[in-house]
């Protein structure tokens, strides 16, 4: 039998609704964190034992703190890149977002990429929903199309630097066609409504194909040919930055180093590592990278040395970026959203 009164059922009620908003797609963010670092320290304590330590950090001083500038600028260009593409899903979803709201955003999707298949940044879609963009269900197919169009960007600058390899006329036509594939195939609704017909007897997520569907249909209008073409160019053009970028890197070790060479490695690392579904794409894309100049002819300790300067001028540069934008979201989220 319930003996509150009235008064103190109100009561409770306004005390629940004056507490500050909690932010479900920022909990799992130390974890990834935290499980990100171990990751580092796991490919630091690889990359010592194939390189023997001491020579790696004789590399590593070799390096010039001053060419970090134009590195960083180009890990920049990819972010803003990137940052005019997800304003470009937004807007043809009819999310109305603040400008300052959405780069917070966009930034914190940094932080939340460091998890496993980087499923954490679906969050992203929760955080435009609480500061008042859109339903969430909504912006899901931004986040996939994001993903969908980073994968065709980097196979796209894989193909570009290939041209400087034996063969690599080839590798480039495969990649371009692995392009159209990937569109032709997210955009196949026929496809897609026989796979929808599986799943729906399937328990649990059987029950929920609506929702599905809406994501499906969202996402299909975000791979029509116009906006699709948009994206990728802005998606090649990011990557080619910092490919770049690691050219640059790659120079100061091997002042002959070939910037499609470099960006065909860039970009093939990092295939490995979205392939590969850890996080951040820690130990594949670090691998893939050093082993790639070691067999073009790089000493294995200039090789990890030049690999631990771009992922940090990259993937950490980014997750900084990323940590700075948490408090203002965190402040936006306590405050209902409102700027």
């Amino acid at each position: 039998m319930n003996t509150d009164s009235p008064d103190r059922s109100v009561e409770r009620d306004e005390s629940a609704a004056a507490e500050p908003r909690q932010a479900p797609a920022l909990e799992g963010i130390w974890r990834g964190l935290l499980v990100a670092g171990a990751l580092a320290i796991l490919v630091l304590a690889i990359l010592v034992l194939v390189s023997d330590g001491r020579l790696l950090l004789q590399e590593v001083r070799r390096f010039r703190l001053p060419v970090l500038i134009p590195v960083l600028a180009l890990s920049l260009v990819n972010y803003g890149l990137r940052f005019v593409r997800w304003q470009l899903y937004l807007r043809k979803l009819d999310s109305v977002l603040d400008l300052r709201g959405s780069l917070a955003i966009f930034l914190t999707g940094f932080v939340l990429s460091v998890t496993p298949g980087k499923a954490a940044e679906l969050g992203k879609a929760w955080l435009v929903k609480h500061l008042g963009g859109a339903p969430a269900r909504r912006v899901v197919a931004a986040v996939i199309a994001e993903r969908v169009t980073d994968l065709a960007g980097t196979l796209m600058i894989v193909g570009i630097g290939a041209l400087a390899l034996t063969g690599g006329v080839w590798i480039a036509m495969v990649t371009l066609l692995a392009v159209i594939a990937l569109t032709a195939i997210l955009s196949w609704s026929d496809l897609y409504r026989w796979l929808s017909r599986l799943v729906h007897r399937l328990p649990v997520i059987g029950s929920r194909i609506d929702a599905l569907d809406e994501v499906y249909d969202r996402l299909r209008a975000l791979m029509r040919p116009a906006i699709q073409l948009q994206s990728v160019l802005l998606s090649t053009v990011a990557w080619g930055a910092e490919g770049v970028g690691f050219w640059l890197v790659v120079r100061e070790y091997d002042a002959a180093a070939s910037v499609l060479v470099s960006i065909f490695n860039y970009g093939a690392s990092t295939l490995a590592g979205a392939i590969s579904m850890l996080p951040g794409g820690l130990l594949a894309s670090e691998g893939a990278l050093t082993a790639l100049l070691d067999f073009q002819g790089l000493e294995t300790a200039a090789a990890a040395s030049a690999t631990l300067v771009i992922r940090g001028a990259t993937l950490w540069f980014a997750v900084a970026l990323g940590l700075l934008a948490v408090p203002y979201l965190i402040k936006r989220l306590r405050a209902g959203g409102e700027a």
